[in-house]
Parts: C-alpha cells; structure tokens; sequence
C-alpha cells in the first residue's frame, strides 16, 4: 500500500507539519562553515521554505556541536524529513540518534505527541507492508534509538500478527539472534546510558525466544 493511501501515515506526516509549521533555526545560527554555506543557513533560518532532500538529511544526520541551537534546526526539518524517512532513507538509525540528541521527548507536549505519533504510524505501517521502503528491522531500531526502550514497539508487534509482520519477525530475529545470545547490542546508535541499553536487549532477547519460530534457523 503506497504511504498516501494510508490514512494513519498521511493523518501523522500531517500533524507533523502542521505542529513545527513556522519552525525556524535560530537567528544567529551560523553552523559549520565548512558543511553548510551561508546560503543554506539561509533557508534554514526561513520558515516554511521548501529544503533540499539532500539538506534535510544532512542537518538530521549532523551531530549536534555543528549547530549553535541542534533542537531549533532539527524542529526546523522535521515536516520534510518525516515525509523522507516514510520514503525510505539511507541512515535511519543515525537519524534517530540525533533527534534523541535533540531532546525531542522534552520538547512542548503537542510536540512530543506529534512526533511519537508518527513513529508509530511509521513502525505499524512498515509491519504490515511485504516490502516496506525501510527494512522493518531499521525501522525498529530506529524507533527504538529515538525513544531508548523496546517496550512500546514490541507491544505493536505483539498487535500486528498478521502475515507481513510474521515474516518481518523472522527476518529480524535472524539478523539479530547472534549479537543478543552473546550479549551484544544491536542498536548501533543508541542513546541513553548502557544499563538502559542492556536492559533493552534482554527484552528483546526474550520476547524474540517467545515468539520467533523455532525451525527457522535463528537459533
């Protein structure tokens, strides 16, 4: 099902632009001179101005000491960048990091609500997608970067039993299996301290050895 054609991922991409609509970098953001010309600093600092892909991806995938203000220009992209990470983008994990980095989930309520709405859309729509633009387990991982815990995306697995996620499970519990039985993360950016991360993949760990088949070689 194409993205446009599902309600709940066109109802959050929309709340999404509608809530950071007016969004601005900072007035005296300059940036890294050496990544950002004073041009496109320009545009950041313009509300509302079309960006970019390529500079959308660039500030979400930037760290956050190459901005003055890192949560103001992260607002700024956000209403293009939901559209680009339903698309499908080379980095979301490392996307997800930095939008943690920003502090989304201290950010004004309707804000939070509207960035975890699209999370969840984005992460039931990929479950119910045979071939989603994003692998499901990316798409995971990078709901999970972006709000350091397991718990809520493994609850809209455990509601998503239908075929498409049960081959999406298997999948991921293949790639995963190996790091989880030696104790290894497989959350490449994840943000919050470790006992938390560690914390994190025993719940993965557990609740894939609950679920997972066992005659699909995963473990």
């Amino acid at each position: 099902m194409p993205i446009s054609d599902d309600q709940s991922m066109g109802l959050a991409i929309a709340r999404v632009a509608e809530v950071f609509a007016g969004m601005t970098a900072h007035p005296d953001e300059v940036g890294c001179g050496r990544c950002y010309g004073a041009d496109e600093v320009a545009l950041l600092q313009t509300a509302d101005a079309a960006l970019p892909a390529d500079l959308v991806l660039m500030v979400a995938e930037e760290v956050p000491d190459h901005w003055s203000d890192q949560p103001a220009v992260i607002r700024r992209v956000l209403p293009q960048l939901t559209v680009l990470l339903a698309q499908g983008t080379t980095s979301p994990d490392l996307v997800a990091r930095r939008l943690a980095d920003a502090g989304w989930s201290q950010w004004p309520d309707q804000q939070v609500r509207a960035v975890l709405g699209f999370l969840e859309a984005w992460w039931v729509w990929t479950l119910r997608q045979d071939s989603p633009p994003t692998p499901a387990r990316e798409v995971f991982e990078s709901c999970v970067t972006a709000t350091s815990s397991v718990t809520p995306w493994l609850a809209c697995w455990d509601a998503e039993r239908g075929p498409a996620a049960d081959r999406h499970l298997v999948g991921c519990a293949d790639w995963w299996w190996d790091d989880l039985q030696i104790d290894a993360s497989p959350f490449t950016w994840w943000w919050g301290p470790v006992e938390q991360e560690r914390a994190a993949c025993l719940e993965l760990r557990t609740w894939l050895a609950s679920r997972a088949p066992l005659d699909d070689g995963v473990r």
